[in-house]
């Protein structure tokens, strides 16, 4: 028993980009449209620091629970956007902190920052599966990833990347890149903590 939990799961960006691209053109009309959602939303509450925390926090992780349950066969519901706001302390405490402590890093030559992000790019996954408070599901996330923080890095360029390609696409494309990194850092989520996360 011991020697099984001292392996370590296997990182496998190119699986998780490529499950991700799947399952997102699977059913892209609704991705399409809640991410459409997603995105004017956070247009919306842009005009203030505050706003912007208030809400981006807790609507990604609603968007989390969306992605996790369309990955276990349920299907996407505009509604799950709402249901961040069951963790609004933490995700919006999470939000704040972890936006800072990735400025910090980008401030000292951006890699850093990359760093960082990978570090704790679970944390509102711990905080849907877990209910846990924000700095607990900071620790989870640093503590799950860190083992992987190479290539944990290595992703979260590639996320940046698709992301960017996105933008670059008239701006329409953000509506499928988004997808296709949230599900893929729900994927990552699932591979290392060898199961899938329960969807709220």
């Amino acid at each position: 028993m011991s020697d099984v939990k001292s392996e370590q799961p296997a990182v496998n960006m190119g699986n998780w980009i490529s499950k991700s691209w799947d399952l997102v053109f699977s059913d892209l009309g609704n991705f399409i449209l809640i991410t459409l959602l997603y995105v004017v939303i956070n247009a919306v509450v842009s005009g203030t620091i505050i706003g912007i925390f208030l809400v981006a926090g807790p609507l990604t992780v609603g968007y989390f629970i969306s992605i996790a349950k369309k990955i276990r066969g349920e299907k996407l519901e505009i509604g799950d956007l709402g249901k961040g706001f069951q963790y609004f302390a933490a995700a919006f405490l999470s939000s704040i902190v972890i936006s800072i402590f990735v400025s910090i890093g980008f401030i000292f030559l951006i890699i850093p920052g990359i760093v960082i992000s990978a570090l704790y790019m679970f944390t509102p996954l711990f905080i849907i599966e877990q209910n846990l408070d924000f700095w607990s599901a900071m620790e989870a996330s640093r503590k799950l990833a860190q083992p992987h923080i190479f290539e944990l890095s290595v992703f979260m360029v590639l996320l940046f990347i698709i992301s960017m390609i996105g933008v670059l696409l008239c701006g329409v494309g953000v509506l499928i890149a988004t997808p296709i990194c949230f599900t893929a850092v729900t994927l990552a989520y699932n591979a290392l903590t060898g199961k899938n996360i329960a969807a709220v």
